[in-house]
């Protein structure tokens, strides 16, 4: 008798489980919109995640996200502050700032049992930057004549903490599928970006420095739900 009932167990537990479909998992492209002091000189960025979700019900849903993203320089808005301060010379710059976020978080649907739903989510976790700055400076002399000045090349890298906000849609297909659209607000604390050049006579004028960035980010994505 013992081994019937453990064998309607074997058969019963494992449909249980996948009948349930608490486990999901989807990915996402985005588009990265610097804000604030990252605005001053970086363009647009982009990037994408896969991520692991756990489904608590119809309420919530807890999620492990990896992601890359990653912004360039903008050197014409760099070189326009410097013509606005007056200052003689113009930057030729190649800089990038990559960000690998690893996040865990999650996201609280508004409107319990529904094919579609609001949501708001909350992340957070660390990021590994890596930022990269060489290029030259020509510089305007008295007279006219210019100076060609190399950049020293600067590579850093490393590890920080980041925070995530967020506000989404999230609208059934399938049985197992979902749209996911979403906006976040990142922070991003220590990170290296170009600092504003005082001057372009100093060919050390401009450096990396570190400090606390925000973009927003609009992402756009699948989930498949077991």
């Amino acid at each position: 008798m013992k081994k019937y009932i453990l064998l309607i167990i074997i058969i019963i537990l494992p449909s249980t489980v996948f009948t349930q479909g608490n486990f999901g998992v989807g990915a996402n492209l985005n588009v990265n919109i610097p804000v604030s002091d990252f605005d001053e000189f970086y363009n647009t960025g982009y990037g994408g995640d896969v991520h692991f979700l756990y489904h608590l019900g119809n309420q919530a849903i807890f999620s492990f996200t990896i992601g890359y993203d990653w912004w360039n320089l903008d050197v014409d808005e760099l070189n326009k502050k410097v013509s606005d301060a007056g200052l003689n010379g113009r930057f030729d710059l190649d800089s990038d700032f990559r960000i690998i976020p690893v996040l865990i978080g999650a996201k609280w649907l508004l409107a319990q049992g529904k094919q579609s739903s609001l949501y708001i989510s909350l992340k957070g976790g660390i990021y590994n930057y890596s930022f990269s700055l060489k290029g030259t400076a020509n510089l305007i002399l008295p007279g006219g004549n210019s100076l060609l000045v190399d950049i020293p090349e600067i590579n850093e890298s490393g590890t920080e903490t980041m925070l995530v906000l967020g506000l989404g849609y999230l609208f059934k297909f399938g049985k197992h599928w979902y749209f996911d659209f979403k906006g976040n607000y990142n922070i991003l604390t220590n990170a290296f970006a170009v600092n504003e050049p005082v001057n372009p006579e100093d060919p050390n004028a401009v450096y990396g420095v570190k400090g606390t960035l925000q973009y927003v980010t609009i992402l756009a994505g699948i989930n498949y739900r077991f």
